[in-house]
């Protein structure tokens, strides 16, 4: 996993390499345990180096592995939040993504031409194709799709609640989408993984919340969101081992 720094070109992280990061965490050295500082960090080539010991990591597999801390959880990046309550608290994050400016036209083009032309044409003509409806069965069903991840982009949120130590994640719009209890006391550990399928305006990169049931969700999440997803749960769940001990 570590490579000698001087083996490594430092290039400037532009600022909008910079914003994947612009979350209230700091990575720690594996080595020697020292704070690698942002001017340290190469997202663009996967590159985190530490200055205190010269070695220089994989950067994906550092946030995966647990290497960072989250310095203020109040101050969580644009469209994330976290809240607390009496019993309980909840993390939040918008699923709003910039695919949605090539989504949604695409969509209204992809509509209009396929389910135009097979049905509607049907209907204009008042005339009922059982081939032709057929076959615009499978355009059918990817609008349904696109539908649903141009909808995602746009106004979809991912939100994990916890009361007591009964847990629900909610992926959807408004109060309308998925829902998957769990118990949070049963949880043991939080990891970053790959996720098995590929979607518009997914990451490829998905949250794992693992214990006696294993919970995968966050692929629409921006990369600052969905690390801050990951490090708020690593504290709280860290935070709930402390109580029990």
């Amino acid at each position: 996993m570590a490579t000698c720094a001087r083996d490594i070109i430092q290039e400037p992280i532009v600022a909008e390499e910079r914003a994947r990061y612009d979350t209230p965490m700091r990575l720690i050295c594996p080595s020697c345990q020292a704070p690698i500082p942002a001017a340290s960090i190469n997202v663009e080539r996967d590159v985190a180096a530490c200055a205190a010991c010269g070695e220089a990591f994989v950067l994906s597999e550092l946030v995966a592995s647990g290497h960072e801390e989250i310095t203020e959880i109040g101050s969580p990046p644009r469209g994330a939040w976290f809240r607390t309550g009496i019993d309980g608290w909840e993390l939040g994050a918008s699923t709003r993504h910039p695919i949605a400016f090539f989504l949604v036209p695409f969509l209204c083009v992809w509509s209009g031409f396929s389910l135009g032309g097979i049905y509607g044409s049907q209907i204009v003509k008042g005339e009922f194709n059982l081939g032709t409806s057929l076959f615009g069965i499978p355009f059918v069903i990817g609008t349904v799709f696109l539908g649903s991840a141009a909808v995602m982009a746009v106004v979809g949120r991912l939100v994990v609640t916890v009361v007591a130590d009964d847990g629900t994640v909610f992926v959807g719009v408004g109060p309308v989408g998925w829902r998957r209890r769990f118990r949070w006391d049963e949880m043991e550990r939080v990891e970053e993984e790959d996720s098995t399928t590929r979607s518009s305006g997914s990451s490829g990169r998905v949250i794992a919340l693992i214990g006696k049931t294993k919970l995968r969700f966050g692929s629409m999440l921006t990369d600052s969101r969905r690390y801050f997803f990951i490090q708020v749960l690593r504290k709280m769940l860290q935070g709930t081992r402390k109580k029990a001990l």
